[in-house]
């Protein structure tokens, strides 16, 4: 029988890891750029050759999603879980397709779920839908199966391994934070208590 995951549990994880994350990331003052290399076939750009300039850069604001796996020795850095399907028996495509996000920021949880572990990843979606291994997806890779804790709803993703995915839309960037964080209920009780 496929694992089960809560989903109220896995709610509560994302609304006590995206916030931090998010503002991680904020600090970092990372967007999405479009690099224009200056080419000679105006005088502007000529001048601007001559002035030393190759390229320029345009940063535009980029949407985030936040994706934070649990920890397991076998799969940390080594895969990265993409879900094809969110909701089976309602038809309901998963993240992969339907993702809104330029850029998915994805981490896993340390072992006692006080931070990140020290790699994460940044998968440029936009560009990994440009892909043709984009397009052959799920395929080569075995499809896995999840469901809720009831077993109402079952959910599908393939997990590629790191090594796969194709050049400029994988990049590791330092998820771990400086701090330990507590556990989850010391949060709760304290976010209520105005501490």
């Amino acid at each position: 029988m496929s694992p089960s995951h809560s989903f109220r549990g896995k709610l509560a994880e994302a609304q006590i890891w995206e916030p931090r994350i998010a503002r991680k990331i904020e600090k970092m003052y990372l967007k999405t750029y479009m690099t224009r290399l200056i080419p000679y076939d105006n005088l502007e750009d000529i001048q601007r050759q001559k002035d030393g300039y190759d390229f320029t850069i345009k940063s535009e604001e980029a949407k985030w999603e936040i994706k934070t796996r649990t920890f397991a020795e076998y799969y940390y850095d080594k895969d990265i879980l993409l879900e094809t399907a969110s909701v089976v028996q309602k038809n309901i495509r998963g993240w992969l397709y339907t993702s809104k996000a330029d850029i998915i920021a994805y981490t896993w949880l340390n072992k006692s779920k006080s931070n990140l572990m020290p790699k994460g990843y940044f998968i440029m979606l936009k560009e990994l839908r440009k892909t043709d291994w984009y397009q052959r997806l799920p395929s080569p890779y075995p499809v896995q199966d999840t469901w809720t804790d009831d077993f109402k709803y079952q959910t599908l993703f393939v997990c590629p391994p790191i090594h796969h995915f194709p050049d400029g839309t994988l990049f590791p960037f330092n998820a771990k934070f400086d701090v330990e964080f507590s556990s989850p209920t010391h949060l709760k009780k304290s976010k209520q208590g105005g501490k």
